[in-house]
């Protein structure tokens, strides 16, 4: 197959050609899309395909236990089992890879994820996270080995150890969620050790908005004196988007996926999906016909915008990264808010160590307020913070201060808005 990439007609005709190779096989011979699929011979046959949902995934793993019956190929082909975190409500689902497939998964984070981000065969890169079921962490690993890079494992480690580990060990690439890295800056200073003269001179984040975030990625820079990436991806989908030098964004790798957004507040019809523009994030994988996605509403939130980038790529750009979950979005007294523009707020002062939103229904309406970690321990910042979200978003939004520690600190994906049952 050629893989003409230097026009948007020469990428469709790539993404069309590998969608029909794929559906062609899944008819014969995946039982859960034998009754969901057709022939596609034009783009408009595949705007007929329908919306695929977790809900459905879910459905069907529940029914057919345990794996579903979204499986192409017999069971033995399978090599490799993941799941995700369940972070999104719900069951997590369990997701299984063969080698070939493998091979797309690492191939696409040794050549678009870690080339995005400069990062050679000559770096040192430390995972700062345990190696449990989901793949983000072991796709990564796995896709540093086949870049060629020393890659060092921070598995099982607590955070000092790390810590320690990135003193010793002169690691030139951190592998982390964005909390995480704060976190471990905030051990660092706890143990006199400032990690901003580290070895580390980048750092690469997924599983949450953070690393796009402006003064979330502000806060990860100055905490490492690096270089700050984002990346993006989903177990059940695969590694779908890379930060490139431009830095005010994600290109999603449009040789190995097809990108669409629903408009916001558009009812979700198949044939009225939009290649750009802000909405949910549809996605369908074009390297895994193992186990495919074929229109897959993911529930992020995106921008898409197909504007030059001075990077070069023709891909399109999530414009901020993922902004966040469309069903995350509470109303404030007629403002609609996104947890993700409250960050973007928090953020900018380096007297917060640690924040939550906590979101109740009052008299059926919704009411929102902040608990806040200092670092110094003191509420003084507290009456600032409350000025500038209210002179951000026209709402006064109530903020307390809670001892240090109050607040729960993850490796993997944060919690930050807690629902409270009225």
């Amino acid at each position: 197959m050629s893989m003409n990439l230097n026009t948007q007609a020469g990428i469709k005709a790539i993404q069309l050609e590998k969608l029909q190779a794929g559906i062609e096989e899944l008819q014969s011979s995946n039982l859960f899309y034998k009754s969901r699929l057709h022939e596609v011979n034009s783009w408009n046959d595949f705007y007929d395909l329908p919306f695929l949902t977790k809900a459905e995934l879910v459905e069907d793993q529940q029914r057919t236990q345990p794996f579903g019956t979204n499986l192409t190929y017999p069971l033995g082909d399978y090599v490799r089992l993941h799941q995700t975190s369940g972070s999104s409500g719900g069951r997590p689902l369990r997701w299984l890879d063969t080698g070939k497939s493998w091979l797309w998964w690492t191939g696409l984070w040794a050549n678009h994820i870690y080339k995005g981000a400069g990062i050679t065969s000559e770096d040192r890169i430390f995972f700062a996270f345990s190696f449990g079921p989901f793949v983000g962490f072991w796709s990564a690993y796995a896709g540093a080995e086949r870049l060629g890079a020393m890659v060092i494992p921070g598995g099982s480690m607590g955070s000092e150890q790390r810590v320690l580990a990135i003193k010793e060990l002169e690691p030139t690439v951190l592998c982390s969620t964005p909390t995480y890295a704060l976190r471990l800056a905030e051990v660092g200073a706890q143990m006199g050790i400032d990690l901003s003269k580290s070895s580390i001179k980048k750092t690469l984040h997924a599983g949450e908005p953070g690393a796009s975030i402006p003064s979330t990625k502000r806060a990860i820079e100055t905490a490492f004196g690096a270089s700050v990436y984002d990346h993006t991806g989903m177990t059940e989908l695969g590694p779908t988007g890379f930060t490139c030098s431009a830095g005010d964004g994600v290109h999603f790798i449009e040789s190995e996926f097809i990108f669409e957004v629903i408009p916001i507040g558009a009812d979700p019809d198949p044939r009225s999906t939009q290649s750009e523009g802000t909405g949910e994030l549809v996605v369908t994988n074009l390297g895994r016909f193992c186990s495919p996605l074929i229109r897959y509403r993911t529930g992020d939130l995106v921008e898409l915008s197909r504007n030059p980038c001075s990077c070069g790529s023709l891909f399109v750009k999530a414009v901020g990264g993922i902004q966040g979950r469309v069903d995350d979005m509470f109303t404030v007294r007629g403002i609609n808010l996104y947890p993700t523009q409250v960050e973007e707020v928090l953020m900018r002062y380096s007297e917060i160590v640690n924040f939550q939103i906590r979101h109740e229904k009052i008299r059926h309406m919704d009411e929102v307020s902040l608990l806040l970690e200092t670092r110094d321990g003191t509420d003084k910042v507290v009456e600032k913070v409350v000025l500038d979200l209210r002179h951000s978003f026209g709402v006064r939004i109530d903020c307390k201060c809670v001892p240090s520690g109050t607040l729960p600190r993850n490796e993997m994906k944060a919690k930050r808005v807690v629902h409270v049952q009225s």
